[in-house]
């Protein structure tokens, strides 16, 4: 194990000193470097792990003029990764901790660079996610449980600054397209939360407790039919009003839906259809149509039959409506225990 990894990492040689790296594109790729590592996206949280548990930690090292590097790896005996990366040139100091597969940190800070962002990526094993920008003294910082509530609530700062290090990990990751995808995903199932389904899909898990097998049948038949778009429904009924039958169907159908071990567009979307706060950034989108959507899903997430939101008045307007929507968010998710107002 200690030849193959010394042949993968010293094998990829480095770029050299005259780069510049504060252009996105001359940031190491780490990718090639860890072929062992297989970094993935799952619960909107990256998760780095490895075919070939319990070897021995690795270190390699790449000293230059105005250039130096270390690299080293490891995995424990439940092939989960750790990576520790740190690259220090005459421009800037980059680095990547991963432990035992989930907790991980990234910063990239500038040297002699006064006019260059300093930015700082943490996920702990547990709590919040935190991207932190500082830019000429001012800060800017965003926190969501997942990823992809950080590339939706804050779409061109995470592009610029938290995409290209996440690129470093893993080259084909396609996160504002996936992000896009969940977006579109979520107006689509808030499109389809009218009452008439409503009443519906409760009637449909009403016959899944029929005493008639072909009733109970055709209820799972047509509630699989729906596809994602009834996932969240589904997922909110309280297990303590259905019976065995019931739960255990509707289980069968949420299941079905979540069988990739990589995060879908259409998992994710479901996940994120009860929080509030993603909703209320929605309400700034550039279209009304999306405006329109955020506003409803909102006020039926917060109990109102409506909101003091126009989707249609001036720029101003909104944002100042939108304010004062997210402070409400914030105010009733801090009187919430366990943070549930989201």
């Amino acid at each position: 194990m200690r030849s193959l990894l010394r042949g993968v990492v010293g094998a990829c040689v480095v770029a050299s000193a005259a780069t510049v790296l504060g252009q996105t594109s001359d940031l190491p790729n780490l990718t090639s470097r860890l072929v062992v590592v297989r970094f993935s996206m799952a619960g909107g949280r990256i998760e780095a792990t490895a075919d070939q548990p319990g070897f021995e930690r690795e270190q390699t090292s790449t000293i230059e003029p105005g250039r130096h590097e270390t690299l080293s790896v490891s995995t424990n005996n439940e092939e989960e990764a750790s990576v520790k990366y740190d690259l220090a040139t005459d421009t800037e100091q980059l680095s990547v901790n991963v432990s035992d597969g989930c907790d991980v940190s990234i910063s990239r800070h500038p040297a002699k660079k006064p006019h260059a962002a300093q930015v700082d990526f943490q996920q702990p094993r547990t709590g919040p996610i935190v991207l932190t920008v500082e830019q000429d003294g001012v800060k800017r910082e965003i926190r969501g449980d997942t990823v992809w509530y950080l590339l939706l609530s804050e779409p061109e700062l995470c592009r610029e600054h938290l995409l290209p290090l996440l690129a470093m990990l893993r080259s084909d990751w396609r996160l504002v397209e996936t992000a896009q995808a969940i977006e579109s995903q979520m107006l689509r199932i808030a499109g389809a939360y009218r009452e008439a389904n409503l009443r519906r899909w409760s009637r449909l898990v009403g016959n899944l407790a029929s005493d008639q097998f072909m009733v109970r049948e055709a209820a799972d038949r047509q509630l699989r039919a729906e596809g994602t778009v009834v996932l969240p429904f589904l997922q909110s009924l309280d297990r303590h009003q259905l019976d065995f039958e019931q739960a255990s169907r509707i289980d069968g159908i949420v299941d079905m839906q979540a069988e990739s071990t990589e995060d879908t567009p259409e998992q994710e979307a479901s996940q994120l259809m009860d929080n509030r706060s993603l909703w209320a950034v929605l309400l700034n989108r550039p279209q009304e149509s999306t405006r329109r959507t955020a506003a409803r899903q909102l006020a039926f997430l917060l109990g109102d039959g409506s909101i003091e939101f126009d989707p249609g008045a001036p720029e101003l307007v909104r944002k100042a409506q939108a304010e004062a929507l997210r402070k409400r968010i914030g105010a009733n998710a801090a009187a919430t225990p366990n943070g549930g107002a989201k």
